[in-house]
């Protein structure tokens, strides 16, 4: 085991702990963070398909991105309408398309559209639904539903890690990500339910003050966590194989980029939001 990647993991980790129990979900710190993650992470992103030869916008789905971020997080604090959050998104797409016209190469303007809108679905919108369980019970709060969806992942993560690099010997995925096994999956259940378990002794029940967990569904997100991250993880491993990239970033020694870190959480959270609405409420 690579054991400095486990300690600067476990170093991050400590300071998000921190800075998720301590500050309210409501504080511009919160908004800031999410800010930064999306568009750290999209730069990557539109780095990725830039290195497969793609001619994505990149400033400009960037720019996109953390504009319906910001918007999605004040329409979570009451200050604009669901029509008018919807609304600056569709704006954001029409212009995207009008940039095409600009492009003398007519194959390039559709392929600067189509790139530049993965970009944009990929990263932003998705991501748009942890802030939406970050904002999603009391303001005065800190963001237990986020934190829960981050926790479960990053934990699944870990026992993906370990029980892969220790037991793992059938390939979940070997054209797309040789390192992935069944016993990674398993073990990421394992830590996963583990972090359930915990979580409904501390909190009695609930996700934040405004979602209750019952045990039974507590069981099912145990094991739907580590499904729906694997593939996530696994998503971005076609990018980069495709780019021929072992990561998105160097950023952090063995952890990659931004996207890297959080590229199973993109997937995790529309999960829960959905299962949060469906079941929960």
């Amino acid at each position: 085991m690579d054991k400095k990647r486990i300690s600067i993991a476990l170093a991050i980790a400590a300071v998000l702990i921190l800075l998720f129990a301590n500050v309210p979900c409501s504080n511009l710190f919160g908004l800031l963070g999410m800010l930064l993650f999306s568009g750290f992470a999209s730069w990557e992103f539109y780095g990725l398909l830039e290195k497969g030869g793609a001619t994505p916008s990149k400033r400009w789905g960037t720019i996109c991105g953390l504009l319906f971020i910001a918007s999605t997080w004040f329409h979570m604090l009451e200050r604009i309408s669901s029509n008018q959050l919807w609304s600056i998104f569709l704006l954001l797409l029409i212009a995207t398309f009008f940039r095409a016209l600009q492009q003398s190469d007519l194959k390039k303007g559709i392929e600067n559209i189509t790139t530049t809108l993965l970009g944009l679905i990929y990263i932003p919108l998705f991501w748009s639904f942890l802030v939406r369980l970050f904002l999603s019970g009391d303001l005065s709060k800190p963001g237990w539903a986020a934190f829960y969806v981050i926790l479960c992942m990053k934990m699944s993560d870990s026992g993906g890690y370990f029980f892969g690099t220790r037991f793992g010997k059938h390939k979940l995925a070997p054209t797309i990500s040789p390192k992935k096994s069944w016993e990674g999956l398993f073990g990421g259940v394992v830590f996963c339910g583990i972090v359930n378990i915990v979580w409904m002794l501390l909190s009695k029940g609930h996700l934040n003050s405004a979602i209750p967990l019952s045990p039974l569904h507590a069981i099912i997100l145990s094991v739907l966590f580590p499904i729906v991250g694997t593939l996530g993880d696994l998503v971005e491993s076609v990018f980069k194989r495709v780019v021929d990239a072992k990561d998105s970033n160097t950023m952090v020694y063995g952890l990659g980029g931004i996207l890297d870190m959080i590229d199973s959480i993109l997937f995790a959270a529309p999960m829960l939001y959905i299962y949060v609405t469906l079941f929960l409420k």
